[in-house]
């Protein structure tokens, strides 16, 4: 009589043959899976500390940039009503990330660090929101997936940048896990204490979302369309719900005097959504996470194979109902949608679309996988758990472990084998079909041969230094010594500007004088060119914003350039500049 291979279940696997199972590997995600599920908060700590090193150890050592600058100076205003002015005429943005930065700076002194603490703090909050969010929904052992999954997103480096994204995410997660908590049906621990106590943290989070950033406005809205669905389901309406939910609107009267003033600003067209941008930002929000998207899809397709490993699943079987299942997934794709909205928005009104407008696209990104993994596999811990560790790897890969990676394999492999490996972790950037040269074919060979710049105090310290946008100039202003700064000079033209560049953005630097302790010089065009005939221009040539170059070229003046100099956040070259005694001839 033949014997039949015996078979058993595997830690939710039906008929696996026993014999030819990998049983360490098996064993080894069963031993981590119930490490992290007796160790959530310590799983948590790790992960975080290793992801805050790999993007935060810069945070005190690197120079503000030209927006940190205006958050930097604004927080600094000698008296609350001051910058509750500059607010709403300077840098247009609702008022709360000004003054925790400029608490930050009353407990731990002026730095660049304490300037970029609030970011860096809500960043961490917003992560531990949604790790608590899911361990509470599903397990550890998801919720490590999520917070894996949102610490690969490669805009994370807005984690520790002084403006007010990181905190729409933070409150934005906030909100999300108290009206979450507050439709949760099946929390028999929930009394009518601590359900108030979740609708208030629910408005506080209304109120932090729409005191950071204008744009907020659209997470914010989602959650009302949630209960929109909800009360679709149980036909019924939870006014104390809605009532903490509408009460943060009144900050909205905050963007009156904001929208007034933005409506009569030019943007460059580069920086003008079209459907490429849109698209680009969407693939680079998950290029460097496709491949395990990839693995939660296969494990998700075969859902089927799993069973639930524990009692406990079981029990927590209800947490997802249709009641709270339906609005929750409705409000994590509205989520999806809001870069969408934003870059339909400012198509109609021409406005710039930064990658940054779309920050709370971390929530879905992080829930959506771990949610749809859990519900397909009844919670496997096992399955869980091998997303995880292969999470873990990949944003490894991705990060700190990519030049060891390529050193690697560039023993024993060619340079093009390396590329194509490399994007089995993250695949390549989308490349317009048309990019603009760095400067026109005429200066290209000089472009070519230039030399690196390191100190702009030992090139012709006799002749003015101008800075070809206000992006150079603000950032060169606050880095320079003062020989520097006394002979800087921003020109303004606003007729060039707008049918050069197409942009106004900086045409407002002279106000800037008088708020901000800036020690460089803002002038008129005509003025300075009759004045100066010679002089040094920082900068890039096609940089979008920027138009004194191409207006001097148009204009026949010599541009020599001397060098490149990376000592500021945007591309530069430095020229010298020899205008023509026919510029500004005509104009008074």
């Amino acid at each position: 009589m033949s014997s039949v291979p015996k078979t058993r279940v595997i830690s939710g696997w039906h008929n696996i043959d026993a014999e030819s199972s990998p049983l360490f590997t098996v064993r080894l995600l069963r031993a981590f899976s119930e490490f992290v599920e007796s160790h959530g908060w310590v799983s948590f700590a790790a992960i975080s500390l290793f992801c805050g090193w790999i993007h935060l150890k810069t945070v005190a050592s690197r120079p503000l940039d030209h927006d940190e600058l205006y958050t930097f100076y604004i927080a600094q205003a000698p008296s609350l009503k001051q910058l509750l002015a500059l607010t709403r005429t300077v840098d247009l943005h609702p008022p709360l990330s000004y003054l925790l930065i400029r608490t930050s700076f009353a407990i731990f002194g002026i730095s660049a660090w304490a300037c970029r603490l609030p970011s860096v703090l809500a960043f961490f909050l917003a992560s531990a929101v949604l790790f608590w969010l899911v361990k509470r929904i599903l397990s550890s052992v998801y919720a490590t997936v999520a917070l894996l999954f949102f610490w690969s997103v490669p805009f994370s480096y807005h984690a520790d940048e002084a403006r007010p994204y990181s905190l729409v995410l933070c409150f934005t997660a906030l909100m999300l896990a108290s009206w979450y908590r507050a439709i949760d049906d099946s929390d028999c621990t929930q009394t009518s204490s601590s359900r108030r106590f979740t609708l208030l943290a629910l408005t506080a989070g209304g109120f932090g979302v729409l005191l950071s950033h204008v744009l907020a406005v659209l997470p914010y809205c989602l959650f009302f369309a949630a209960e929109v669905v909800r009360f679709w389901i149980r036909r019924k309406t939870d006014w104390r719900l809605w009532l903490a939910l509408l009460v943060p609107a009144i900050s909205g009267i905050t963007y009156l005097p904001l929208l007034h003033i933005h409506s009569g600003i030019l943007f460059a067209n580069d920086y003008r959504p079209t459907p490429l941008l849109i698209f680009t930002f969407y693939w680079d929000s998950v290029r460097t996470l496709v491949i395990p998207l990839v693995a939660v899809a296969v494990l998700v397709a075969l859902g089927p194979l799993f069973r639930q490993s524990t009692a406990r699943d079981r029990r927590s079987e209800n947490r997802l109902s249709p009641t709270t299942l339906y609005p929750l997934g409705c409000l994590l794709f509205g989520l999806c949608l809001v870069p969408l909205a934003v870059g339909i928005l400012f198509a109609r009104t021409g406005t710039a679309f930064f990658e940054r407008y779309g920050i709370v696209i971390f929530i879905p990104i992080a829930l959506i996988p771990a949610l749809l993994l859990a519900l397909r596999t009844h919670r496997n811990q096992t399955a869980g758990a091998a997303v995880a560790l292969f999470l873990g790897v990949v944003l490894f890969l991705n990060t700190s472990g990519r030049f060891w990676l390529i050193e690697q394999l560039g023993n024993f492999a060619p340079p093009q084998v390396v590329k194509y490996t490399l994007y089995a972790f993250a695949l390549p950037q989308i490349i317009p079909q048309h990019v603009q040269p760095r400067v026109p074919a005429h200066l290209q060979k000089a472009l070519q041969e230039a030399r690196p710049v390191t100190d702009l105090d030992s090139i012709e310290s006799d002749l003015p230094l101008v800075a070809n946008t206000g992006l150079t100039f603000l950032e060169i202003d606050r880095r320079g010594d003062a020989a520097l700064t006394e002979r800087l000079f921003l020109l303004s033209d606003p007729q060039a500007a707008a049918s050069v560049a197409h942009d106004t953005v900086f045409e407002n630097y002279d106000r800037l004088l008088q708020v901000f302790p800036i020690r460089g010089k803002v002038a008129p065009y005509c003025a300075f060119v009759r004045a100066h005939s010679r002089f040094l221009v920082l900068g890039a040539y096609n940089h979008p914003q920027g138009w004194l170059l191409k207006k001097l070229d148009m204009e026949g003046a010599d541009l020599r350039m001397i060098g490149t100099y990376d000592g500021i956040t945007e591309e530069a070259q430095l020229y010298e500049v020899t205008v023509s005694q026919r510029a500004c001839a005509q104009q008074p």
